[in-house]
């Protein structure tokens, strides 16, 4: 259920700035296709902790797990090491299962180290719900996480 704030558009638990609404709503319409994606999303938005998208314009998608912030950037698509293409959408899948990580979850994880994927957080996500994701969504896997950020018009877009 939306709930309208100011400045702001409430999913639940998920804030969404009033701004990007239009991108928030494209993005997360796109990836609930996916089965896995669409419990995600509704996971986020029971949880019990305020989640809020913040907006950024520079490639740089991110969870901040101690302001509860997922940074999404709705035209940064990326090219993977493999040489496919992942939409903007599947970036904010990415950040959105690292927002509902359980916390002592996350920093455990995150603190073990992985050569391919930086650390099993990123392995956990990239290799489970985002794999999924891209699978039913027919956009590439990642088999590392590197990749190179290029600009799209549509956060729906590769």
């Amino acid at each position: 259920m939306k709930i309208t704030h100011p400045a702001s558009v409430r999913y639940g638990s998920l804030v969404v700035p009033l701004a990007a609404q239009r991108q928030v709503d494209a993005a997360l319409a796109y990836l609930a296709r996916d089965p896995v994606e669409r419990r995600l999303i509704e996971r986020v938005e029971r949880s019990p902790v305020r989640h809020r998208i913040e907006i950024v314009h520079h490639h740089d998608d991110a969870y901040r797990p101690w302001s509860h912030a997922i940074r999404w950037d709705p035209h940064s698509a990326m090219r993977t090491t493999g040489g496919g293409r992942q939409s903007p959408a599947l970036g904010l899948a990415h950040e959105l299962d690292h927002a509902a990580a359980h916390a002592r979850d996350l920093v455990r994880l995150q603190s073990r180290g992985d050569p391919a994927y930086d650390d099993a957080e990123e392995r956990r996500v990239i290799t489970g719900t985002e794999r999924h994701a891209a699978r039913t969504l027919h956009e590439s896997e990642r088999r590392d996480h590197r990749g190179a950020c290029y600009r799209v018009a549509d956060p729906t877009q590769v």
